[in-house]
């Protein structure tokens, strides 16, 4: 029997067949590497570069319209790959906001069931570098390790270590129940919205409901601190100095929540904070115990105050 062909392991991967899927990259593995090796050489990097394909692709498969053009795409993928590696020292511009609602920005982010299931499966140490690296704007080595605290050497072994966990477990759970995640796209959308109202009104009453009262949190100067009402305390005076705070995204899972935010400084004063900030929010289903923020760079020679 003749092997199946890539347009139609696109097209059962877009079904949920994780087997096809992975039929479909080991296939173009070769190709793929040796393409990687001309960008970037011999080494890790290459190697990193063919696995962070393969997730992107986990994630965009839905989107290929040309099940026939899959080698191309994976390519095309590829390379965009290795440039951002290439660029990885450089800093790179944070992009123009856009505003759309809460419902919207976890819409636009929201993943297949059974990606979050195997997912939700990994250790958090194995779960929060890759969920940040694929799925979030701090996604390069050095803002993975800033939100961990760990250094940049133990964020690669980690997202090595989660990448061949995360193949075994989409593996394991393809067949099985996918994690009901109504509930918790729910309470995303409820700390988008009182996040969004606080930094419109700076109502502390607004973060009762999604932060727990001794909340811990650390911001840009990267001091642990505890309570709710100091965070709101920080935050308010910030919004005093005329910073403006919009929610650009929202990806969740078990415990687990990642929000973009955009951050405006006031006119007068257009270094008061950086641009855009990731925050990692860890909960117990009902309301945030922990929140740990990675904030963009504007420029290299800029050291504008921070925001949290």
């Amino acid at each position: 029997m003749s092997e199946p062909a890539d347009a139609w392991l696109v097209r059962a991967a877009q079904t949920g067949d994780v087997g096809a899927l992975g039929t479909l990259l080991e296939r173009h593995r070769a190709l793929l590497y040796a393409v990687a090796v001309g960008m970037l050489g011999h080494g890790p990097q290459a190697e990193d570069a063919v696995h962070d394909t393969f997730v992107i692709a986990l994630r965009r498969i839905d989107g290929l319209h040309d099940p026939a053009a899959a080698r191309a795409w994976l390519l095309t993928v590829l390379r965009n790959v290795c440039r951002a590696e290439l660029r990885r020292r450089e800093l790179e511009p944070v992009p123009e906001p856009s505003a759309f609602a809460v419902d919207e920005a976890i819409d636009r982010h929201a993943l297949r069931d059974w990606v979050w299931t195997a997912l939700e499966r990994l250790s958090e140490p194995l779960r929060l570098p890759i969920v940040l690296r694929y799925f979030s704007n701090a996604s390069s080595y050095e803002a993975i390790a800033d939100v961990c605290g760990v250094p940049v050497g133990t964020v690669r072994s980690r997202l090595n270590a989660a990448r061949a966990t995360l193949a075994d477990e989409l593996l394991a759970t393809a067949a099985l129940a996918h994690t009901d995640r109504e509930a918790q796209l729910r309470l995303a959308a409820q700390f988008g919205a009182a996040m969004q109202a606080f930094t419109r009104t700076g109502d502390r009453t607004l973060l009762r409901e999604v932060l727990v009262p001794d909340v811990e949190f650390v911001l840009a100067d990267r001091v642990p601190r505890r309570g709710r009402d100091l965070y709101a305390t920080l935050l308010t005076s910030d919004f005093e100095d005329g910073v403006t705070g919009r929610v650009k995204g929202v990806i969740t899972g078990a415990g687990l929540t990642v929000v973009e935010l955009w951050l405006d400084s006031p006119p007068e004063q257009p270094l008061h904070c950086p641009p855009a900030v990731t925050q990692v929010h860890t909960h117990d289903g009902r309301r945030t115990r922990r929140i740990l923020s990675h904030y963009a760079s504007v420029a290299p020679s800029n050291s504008a105050k921070a925001a949290p």
